[in-house]
């Protein structure tokens, strides 16, 4: 009976050990979890406000933890001010680098404008505008880019991968002194509160901490929504050439930008290529390897123009550089126009590198895990914890 007393005693403390340790270890990771500083707004008007009833807590160079209901910052008559809750009676004079802070401890966040967001904020006040900075843990940032970045109700495995390339994309970043990232699209997309979801958490818990390397180093995890049958090569975009950053087959035929076309009248392309006098003809110097144009000759009825194709991607504001042109004549009073007009065909919406979001959406659907569509698409890379000696 003493023997087996002293075992159940001895099985109790291996599992009061176990679950000691796994505590500590989720105690330290957390410690240690990265703070990610989110360029959310940049303007010269700006409201401020808690979610309800608990106030917003405020300090900077007139106040110390001063509590509020919001607070608005505008330029008002060429200086720019700030005042509290709506007393527009008392304002202050803000001058140029002042910094102020804003945090709530209030879980459903702080309202900037029309989207709520965690953690804190930072205002910083320059010559031409005021910038907010959302400083947030990288775990609860990322479960927000993961909605605003996939549509939640997709498959859980594909939300798993966008969660690991995110996370690796982000921590990647160097920054300034001022924020590390951008909310938009220039970086990777971050709505705040509204975007997170019970699948994004799960999908962001689920591999927490987890990034993508290559020889031992966080990759440029670049990522868009769909290639148009192939994504493309980094050097065929940028003049930086990454081995896991190649061209591979896509699986995102099956998705309402895989084809589109867009049409422009002969007045618009006056408007955007005033130099040479609008277009009359586009002639494809030379394309990748995957078929997207690589550099154009523009014809005008003031002279001619060269442009790389992803310029004029952006100068058209098209979904892509996988494209093709055709000219067509205007109609104008019932009869047939000498002014041209350009129809544009095109494949795929974004840049077309690394991994395609709806390419990860059609291979998760079929049953493929996060960590099989990331080694597709990103090419002899693995799937480690994150560790300072990555960056």
């Amino acid at each position: 009976m003493k023997i087996k007393t002293n075992k159940i005693f001895c099985k109790s403390c291996l599992i009061s050990l176990i679950f000691f340790c796994a505590f500590q270890s989720q105690s330290v990771f957390a410690s240690k979890e990265q703070t990610i500083r989110v360029l959310i707004s940049k303007n010269n008007n700006i409201r401020i406000r808690s979610d309800k009833s608990i106030p917003l807590t405020i300090e900077g160079k007139f106040f110390s933890n001063k509590k509020i209901k919001g607070l608005t910052l505008k330029n008002e008559k060429n200086r720019k001010i700030l005042y509290f809750d709506k007393n527009t009676q008392k304002k202050y004079d803000l001058k140029s680098d002042q910094l102020f802070q804003v945090r709530s401890s209030d879980g459903r966040g702080i309202w900037v404008g029309q989207k709520r967001f965690s953690g804190k904020l930072n205002l910083f006040v320059l010559d031409s505008e005021i910038l907010v900075v959302n400083v947030i843990g990288i775990e609860k940032y990322l479960s927000s880019v993961v909605g605003s970045e996939m549509p939640t109700k997709w498959p859980i495995e594909a939300l798993k991968a966008q969660a690991i390339a995110s996370r690796t994309y982000a921590l990647k970043q160097k920054g300034n002194n001022l924020f590390d990232i951008d909310s938009t699209q220039r970086n990777q997309v971050y709505n705040g509160l509204e975007s997170r979801t019970y699948k994004t958490i799960r999908a962001v818990k689920s591999t927490r901490s987890l990034v993508l390397t290559y020889k031992n180093k966080l990759i440029n995890a670049l990522f868009h929504s769909s290639s148009g049958g192939m994504t493309e090569y980094s050097q065929d975009v940028w003049k930086n050439k990454y081995p896991y950053l190649s061209s591979v087959k896509d699986f995102d035929r099956n998705n309402p930008k895989f084809r589109w076309q867009k049409k422009f009248s002969n007045k618009e392309l006056i408007n955007l290529f005033p130099k040479i006098g609008g277009l009359k003809n586009i002639e494809i110097l030379n394309i990748t390897s995957t078929g997207r144009v690589k550099n154009v000759k523009l014809f005008g009825a003031y002279g001619s123009n060269q442009m790389s194709g992803v310029d004029l991607r952006k100068r058209l504001g098209l979904n892509s550089n996988y494209v093709r042109f055709k000219f067509f004549e205007e109609e104008f009073n019932n009869k047939l126009h000498v002014k041209k007009g350009l129809m544009v065909f095109g494949q795929g919406s974004g840049h077309g590198v690394g991994m395609s979001q709806w390419g990860a959406k059609y291979m998760a659907s079929r049953g493929q895990k996060a960590e099989k569509i990331l080694k597709h698409f990103y090419r002899g890379v693995q799937i480690k914890p994150f560790r300072k000696n990555y960056l």
